[in-house]
């Protein structure tokens, strides 16, 4: 690999490694656990479904536990008010159904990233800071190594390139420290439970009726 690639390739790498890191609430696919979802599979009869494409995530509460389900195929069947989920068997007829009303939904299919990387708001400042940094910095040094490349040999491009990129990651990564834990008040935010936002009744019946299964 080419050192005018390396740089930008390792940022990345880095940021790829934090922000892939497992959700440690674990949101789950509705079919995972039947029993918390008060669903069950039943067998739609003289009616085709139509599962959409759109991303829904909703709450499951039992007693005082709360548990996250996302999916990003479903649909609304308005007769009975289920949300219906395709199954292995969906082109047999089968389907995971969930009254509506036994579940909360979230806003837009949105549920909290609990990453480590997500909660701790001094690590993301630092990493998404270098990046954007960095990435000022090569815009900002490209035109300018060219510039002085053609007076020059090679090493001209490189030094002032590299030179610019580095001192752009380099205040990004420490204005990203400071603003970051400073916009939530905290360094490492706690495990969120729950949506982070809810629909209103009719923002909630309007999703619905977008994705309607029949």
């Amino acid at each position: 690999m080419e050192k005018k690639f390396l740089i930008p390739f390792l940022i990345l790498l880095v940021a790829f490694l934090f922000t892939g890191c497992t959700n440690p609430t674990h949101i789950y696919q509705p079919t995972e656990l039947p029993d918390r979802t008060k669903g069950e599979n039943v067998k739609y009869e003289g009616a085709t479904v139509k599962p959409r494409g759109t991303k829904i995530s909703f709450e499951s509460k039992t007693g005082d536990s709360t548990t996250i389900f996302q999916t990003n195929r479903f649909c609304y069947d308005p007769t009975n008010d289920y949300l219906v989920f395709p199954t292995t068997r969906a082109d047999e007829g089968y389907y995971l159904i969930i009254p509506k009303d036994s579940v909360t939904l979230c806003k837009n299919g949105e549920a909290w990233n609990n990453s480590y990387f997500s909660r701790n708001h001094l690590l993301r400042g630092f990493v998404i800071g270098s990046i954007i940094g960095g990435g000022i910095g090569a815009t900002v040094g490209l035109p300018m190594a060219v510039f002085f490349s053609l007076f020059g040999d090679g090493s001209a491009f490189n030094l002032i390139f590299w030179t610019i990129t580095g001192i752009g990651a380099g205040i990004g990564a420490a204005t990203g420290t400071l603003v970051d834990p400073a916009l939530h008040g905290e360094i490492v935010s706690d495990i969120q439970e729950g949506c982070p936002s809810y629909f209103t009744e009719e923002e909630q019946q309007e999703y619905l009726n977008r994705n309607l299964c029949f």
